[in-house]
């Protein structure tokens, strides 16, 4: 009786499924590093954000001047503040003064842009938000508290 060598075939099974395991983990580890990346930017774009609104804040506290008659002129533009790591940078303009003769009352505009940034430009770690706002206020020649037009 004659014995057949049989050929194996399952060592080029167990080597391929290895491979295709391999490869679907490390798909799935770059997934899952790019999903952290990528929350991290959604969070950091929030707090740029919230960077730039404190910087339109602090510059419309600086020309609104509460308790005041005062048509305040605008800070040193630009300025740069750093909070938490970002620098903010906020540009004042004052438009010429709106005169309403027949209710006798002096209307200031002002446009305020604040741009907050984070990290090095070009990099994927940059970040960056603008918030732009047009403010006015109104004096009446009365000089009564509080010093706001009716």
């Amino acid at each position: 009786m004659m014995v057949k060598h049989q050929r194996g075939f399952l060592l080029p099974a167990a080597i391929f499924l290895v491979v295709i395991l391999a490869g679907l983990g490390a798909y799935a580890v770059n997934i899952s590093t790019l999903q952290q990346a990528t929350s991290t930017q959604d969070v950091q774009g929030a707090r740029a954000y919230q960077m730039a609104r404190a910087g339109v804040e602090w510059a419309a506290y600086q020309v609104l001047a509460p308790g005041t008659a005062d048509l305040g002129n605008c800070p040193a533009s630009p300025t740069v503040l750093t909070i938490e790591g970002f620098a903010v940078s906020v540009s004042c303009t004052r438009h010429p003064d709106i005169y309403e003769q027949d209710i006798d009352h002096t209307i200031a505009m002002y446009d305020i842009v604040a741009t907050a940034t984070f990290g090095t430009v070009g990099t994927a770690g940059y970040i960056e938000r603008q918030v732009q706002v047009t403010l006015s206020k109104c004096r009446g020649t009365d000089a009564v508290t509080p010093y706001q037009c009716a």
